[in-house]
């Protein structure tokens, strides 16, 4: 089962080992070192599961799956931490986990653990985001625009869903490469630009202004208001 998974984990030799093991067992891999930004990727991106260290630099994984739970945020979670004290592992779950890996682990054990979490996941919820008559509905993962539907590619798709996801916020070119191309792609500025381009001539309306707005020097944003 393919899945979209996200690597909270500030040690970087450790999260290139999951983040390789993950896309050799056939997942999608989005990688984050600091708690806040992993955070910020979890509130504002579509996962399937998220692998979740406890201690990191910005906020502590305690914090980051507190605040998750309390945006109602129900991604499957599976804490990873060399912290392995009984006292811990309660209040992970307590707090909402789904499972607990203590380190040092074998590779096997997390693939298999995250394959677990995954497949009893939660229920799956429809979330639609709207911007004035453009919807998006996650779980029928299909797009209209003033009652008419909107054919994109994946990477479209993907696109779009971070930028409704944070409306009137600036999503910078670096979390567009990050959340829709492959960690280990060469993805310049203009290729970014390229496939905004190609989104904007599929939602926008002849006449109207694109609700895509383009940021100079920073990035884009989705406007719901003028």
């Amino acid at each position: 089962m393919l899945m979209n998974v996200i690597v909270i984990e500030d040690n970087k030799r450790l999260s290139d080992i999951l983040r390789q093991g993950l896309v050799e067992d056939g997942h999608r891999v989005v990688i984050a070192q600091r708690g806040d930004e992993g955070r910020d990727l979890l509130l504002s991106s579509a996962f399937d599961v998220a692998v979740l260290d406890v201690m990191l630099p910005g906020i502590d994984g305690f914090s980051i799956l507190e605040q998750v739970r309390a945006k109602s945020r129900n991604i499957p979670i599976l804490m990873l931490t060399a912290k392995d004290t009984m006292p811990d592992i309660v209040r992970g779950l307590n707090l909402g986990a789904d499972d607990y890996l203590t380190k040092p682990f074998q590779l096997q054990v997390f693939l298999a653990r995250v394959r677990a979490v995954g497949r009893r996941g939660p229920a799956l919820q429809s979330q639609i985001f709207t911007a004035g008559d453009l919807v998006l509905d996650t779980t029928k993962r299909n797009v209209e625009r003033a009652g008419a539907e909107v054919i994109l590619t994946k990477k479209e798709y993907t696109i779009l869903e971070l930028l409704m996801r944070r409306p009137n916020q600036i999503v910078t070119r670096n979390l567009l490469r990050e959340v829709a191309w492959p960690h280990d792609a060469d993805v310049s500025d203009s290729s970014v630009d390229f496939y905004m381009h190609s989104l904007r001539s599929k939602i926008d309306i002849k006449g109207n202004s694109s609700l895509i707005r383009t940021v100079r020097s920073l990035g884009y944003t989705m406007a719901t208001r003028k």
